[in-house]
């Protein structure tokens, strides 16, 4: 209702209102029909633009447009999946990860099945949507499979190499280590799957750098061994010259890997020997060290003499500098000087050989085979001189005991009974060795005794011999120096001979002594006929325990103890026939 200008009031035509009404009402009759037939088709077929995972599906039923994805996609859906890192691939079936189509769930993003829904309905008359398909996981089996792959993707760490094969430089790349992460590697899997992403599936794997990189074994090459043995290095005396080969230099040059760090280095101390040859043709006089000889039943020293020549000093100061130099051209100077003795008079007169402080003689009887052998022995052995803290070994000594240097066959211990071998009956020089060092107090660093029990010999104090395998071996941990004395008294053939081991020094004890050898456990073997064409005939002797002790003294008392066991296996009666 409304007001003219002279104040009338004016109402509204009837026909005005019932106009706008039928408007209205036709409006909403359009909208409400629109919302039927949506409805009705959201309950019908999908939407004409539906498509699932790129497969149009537009107009059909739920069950058909389902057929179709599946026809469509299977091949894909059933492959493996690659799961790669770097040129490592290894596929896995989805079926035994536990991966699936989950169906339900896809249909449901376009089949609202008679939705009254206005935004369903509204997607439906605006012709539908793209979806995706959603997958199902058994996250266990999923795990599983992908921890199955780890070995396959497992890479231990290899640190880069360095080495010298005669003068050439070899190296080898180090290698990163890798091990495959099977929780992060699932979840990406499950970011790719079902067809989400194209390609093969990035492993997650952890990475192990090398303790020794390239890098490093690059600078080690190209800064040290590179120029060491670049060329020779000529060494100018002042009147001569004389070439330190690189095969020489090589000889010399020790790689070390300690801690990740790797570092190549030429010891001088041993590039000086390894020209030894090469320094004496240059002629000059050599030096000579001063030894300890047993003269007149009794010790005495023959005087080292100094030599002329190039020190080991001033050769390292003439060819360490140039080894850091590329090229041929490479000279130092070194003058030629005295050169003293490496154990000079003095040094041998501080080693305090003065009298015996260990002795022991075994006896021995009649064979040739004895003579021979046991006295070659005592002859290697004769003279050997051990300065504080350095270790006696039989095998060194003696070296390997073949015919060449004259040894003979004899009898030994072979399993349980005696047979023919080279050397034969050289372990009494051992046994006889070990007991003059048993009472010198020598440290017992290796000793064997026997397995059977020769009556000849103190039981449990012996040490047998066989080269490679059976060493005899004390240090002298005295603070003074030890001349090893040993000869023979060769047996006659109505009598026996001896064999005698002394040890001179200064005694560290007022004396060594052995406890009683105390047998107990008895046990005794068989009487055995043997046809075997190498038959020996042996005399039964028993097997049994044997307890001995080692007693230093000092001050009238004892000061240490060390305790000693053996056991002596039973010796059969051999007769032959």
């Amino acid at each position: 209702m409304g007001t003219s200008d002279d104040g009338t009031i004016r109402r509204p035509h009837k026909h005005r209102r019932r106009n706008a009404a039928v408007i209205g009402g036709g409006v909403l009759v359009v909208l409400i029909g629109g919302y039927l037939v949506g409805h009705f088709m959201t309950a019908d077929v999908l939407p004409s633009n539906t498509t699932i995972q790129g497969v149009s599906v537009g107009g059909l039923h739920t069950d058909d447009a389902r057929a179709k994805v599946n026809a469509a996609l299977s091949k894909e859906l059933s492959a493996p999946v690659s799961l790669a890192d770097g040129a490592t691939s290894v596929e896995i079936k989805p079926s035994a990860a536990g991966l699936a189509v989950d169906w339900d769930a896809t249909m449901s993003q376009v089949d609202p099945g008679n939705s009254w829904d206005p935004r369903v309905i509204w997607n439906t008359l605006r012709g539908g949507d793209a979806v995706s398909l959603v997958s199902t996981v058994d996250e266990k089996a999923l795990t599983s499979a992908v921890k199955a792959t780890a070995p396959r993707f497992s890479v231990a760490p290899k640190d880069a190499t360095v080495a010298l094969v005669g003068t050439r430089v070899v190296t080898t790349r180090a290698v990163q280590g890798r091990t495959l992460q099977a929780e992060g590697t699932s979840e990406t899997i499950q970011e790719y799957w079902p067809l989400k992403k194209r390609g093969s599936v990035p492993a997650s794997v952890t990475r192990r750098a090398p303790a020794v990189t390239d890098s490093e074994v690059s600078q080690v090459v190209s800064k040290t061994l590179r120029p060491a043995l670049s060329g020779p290095v000529t060494v100018d005396t002042g009147s001569t010259k004389f070439s330190v080969s690189a095969a020489q230099i090589a000889t010399a040059t020790t790689i070390t890997s300690t801690k990740g760090t790797v570092t190549a280095k030429t010891d001088m101390a041993r590039l000086y020997k390894a020209t030894e040859a090469t320094r004496a043709r240059l002629g000059l006089a050599s030096g000579r060290d001063a030894r300890i000889v047993i003269s007149g039943n009794s010790p005495t020293i023959r005087p080292s003499t100094d030599g002329r020549g190039i020190s080991q000093p001033n050769f390292t100061k003439a060819v360490a500098p140039a080894l850091m130099k590329l090229g041929t051209q490479r000279i130092g100077k070194a003058p030629i000087t005295a050169v003293p003795a490496k154990f000079t008079t003095a040094d041998a007169q501080k080693m305090g050989v003065k009298k015996v402080i260990g002795e022991f003689t075994t006896y021995f009887p009649y064979a040739e085979y004895r003579n021979t052998n046991l006295t070659l022995a005592a002859n290697a052995i004769n003279g050997t001189f051990l300065k504080p803290g350095e270790t006696f070994s039989m095998d060194k000594v003696l070296g390997p005991r073949t015919e060449a240097k004259g040894y003979v066959p004899g009898w030994v211990i072979s399993g349980d009974v005696m047979k023919e071998e080279p050397a034969g009956g050289i372990s009494q020089s051992g046994t006889t060795t070990f007991n003059a060092a048993f009472f010198a107090g020598m440290t017992d660093v290796e000793h064997h005794p026997h397995t059977m029990y020769f009556d000849r010999y103190p039981a449990g104090r012996e040490a047998t011999l066989y080269y490679g395998n059976l060493d005899l071996k004390f240090r002298n941990d005295t603070r003074y120096g030890v001349l090893v004395q040993a000869y023979t008294k060769k047996a006659q053939p109505d009598g026996r001979g001896s064999i005698t081991v002394k040890m001179w020094s200064t005694p560290t004890w007022d004396k060594v002594t052995s406890s009683a050898l105390v047998k107990s456990n008895y046990e005794y073997g068989r009487t055995v006929t043997s046809t075997d064409a190498d038959c020996h005939p042996q005399s039964p002797s028993p097997g049994f325990d044997v307890n001995y002790s080692r007693m230093f003294w000092k001050n009238g008392a004892v000061a240490r103890t060390e305790k000693f066991f053996w056991r002596y296996d039973p010796t059969d009666e051999v007769t032959c026939k």
